[in-house]
């Protein structure tokens, strides 16, 4: 492993083998313990605490401990993917239906309203993550104008010319989209801010970007990610359209885990990880 401080990981997996894991890294050597043994996608601190989403279970809340404390169910429809925290107000982005639920952290976790990208309750723009700084919100979206169908197996995959994909700002005061901060994009997932810049991930390019550069290319479908410092720590899943983006990658890394990478001197190691597809990763 190349050398990096001690730390802790959280890292949530989606759909089959899905979980919550705790990757312990001390003395350049690493431990993997699953916390929870449900499909998990979304994940942050709240305080002492961390929220972490679950489409099959809703919302749970662990610990300092990493113990349940609480859980909420919500309908298996909604498609859960992100979530950022401000103000006691739990963001979480509701795929199917093009949203962004307000969850009452303080109030039995209650959905108390919501942002709508789109009046349909299909997923046309496929909402997946966000980060809120300085009351704005930073949203990633595969499409934007919103797609017919962007669910058909096509519209995951649009010809190389068309790549429709965006990390758009949404003002929370003014209530509506600022601008769009980055397009053409495929299959953008990931979003936060680190050092005044905005990192995200175009994972259908197996890319990680720093607003317009390129910093980092993997070997599969990219997909969570964190900056620690000058470490950057980032998701690698067994896509499960892994089929068609191998007709565009000759090289591809059938494994899933995550890299551990130095920005500086653009060194990496990797840490698997025992399960198929990687949504969050989160510092604690």
């Amino acid at each position: 492993m190349i050398p990096i401080d001690d730390c802790k990981l959280l890292i949530s997996c989606c759909n089959h083998k899905g979980g919550l894991y705790l990757v312990q890294i001390i003395q350049q050597q690493y431990e993997i313990i699953k916390v929870l043994h449900v499909g998990c996608t979304g994940i942050t601190k709240y305080g002492s605490s961390f929220v972490v989403i679950s489409n099959s279970h809703g919302i749970f809340i662990l610990d300092e401990n990493l113990k349940v404390i609480k859980n909420k169910v919500l309908s298996t429809e909604l498609d859960l993917h992100g979530i950022a925290i401000d103000n006691d107000k739990a963001y979480i982005v509701e795929t199917k239906t093009n949203s962004i639920g307000i969850y009452d952290l303080k109030n039995d976790l209650e959905r108390m309203d919501e942002i709508r990208f789109s009046p349909k309750n299909d997923d046309v723009s496929h909402v997946n993550d966000l980060y809120i700084v300085n009351d704005t919100l930073h949203v990633s979206m595969f499409s934007n104008p919103q797609r017919k169908k962007l669910t058909s197996f096509g519209s995951y995959f649009p010809p190389k010319t068309i790549r429709p994909g965006v990390i758009l700002e949404y003002s929370l005061q003014e209530r509506k989209v600022v601008k769009i901060c980055h397009d053409k994009l495929f299959q953008p997932h990931s979003v936060l801010h680190h050092d005044n810049n905005l990192y995200y991930c175009v994972s259908g390019e197996f890319l990680v970007k720093r607003n317009e550069e390129d910093i980092f290319k993997g070997l599969g479908y990219t997909r969570g990610l964190a900056v620690k410092n000058q470490t950057m720590f980032i998701g690698q899943s067994e896509s499960r359209h892994i089929s068609i983006l191998l007709k565009k990658h000759t090289n591809v890394l059938l494994d899933c885990g995550i890299y551990v990478h130095d920005i500086s001197t653009k060194l990496s190691s990797f840490i698997h990880i025992p399960s198929e597809e990687i949504y969050g990763i989160l510092v604690i």
